[in-house]
């Protein structure tokens, strides 16, 4: 499997199109993911980023997306699967917040039914 197949698989089992969210909306999320990543290594080790080789675009997001990308650098690769880290972590983090609100809501519902069938 080639280096542009596996970042691309990354892209789309992390950022995946769904309703309500098509393609460009997932680059963008990619994008924006990266840009972030990218600014805090920038902070942390600049004389790597001197060079504008480094840097992500939104271009080069479309062209992994879509598979037209010729090659993947390992920087790439690299800023590819911590970003996506980050993502899967700040999704587990809302499906958490969202299972305890649930419970909660669940909670206050059978109190309630609890409640009126006493009296």
């Amino acid at each position: 499997m080639s280096d542009v197949t596996i970042a691309q698989g990354i892209m789309h089992e992390v950022w995946p199109r769904r309703a309500g969210r098509p393609a460009k909306t997932c680059m963008a999320m990619i994008y924006d993911s990266l840009k972030r990543r990218e600014r805090r290594l920038a902070r942390q080790c600049p004389e790597e980023f001197q060079t504008r080789a480094r840097q992500w675009t939104e271009r080069r997001v479309r062209a992994i997306w879509e598979g037209d990308a010729r090659r993947v650098d390992s920087f790439e690769m690299t800023d590819l699967e911590a970003a996506a880290v980050e993502a899967a972590r700040e999704e587990h983090k809302e499906y958490l917040a969202r299972s305890e609100r649930l419970a909660r809501f669940i909670a206050s519902v059978e109190e309630a039914q609890g409640r009126q069938m006493v009296s």
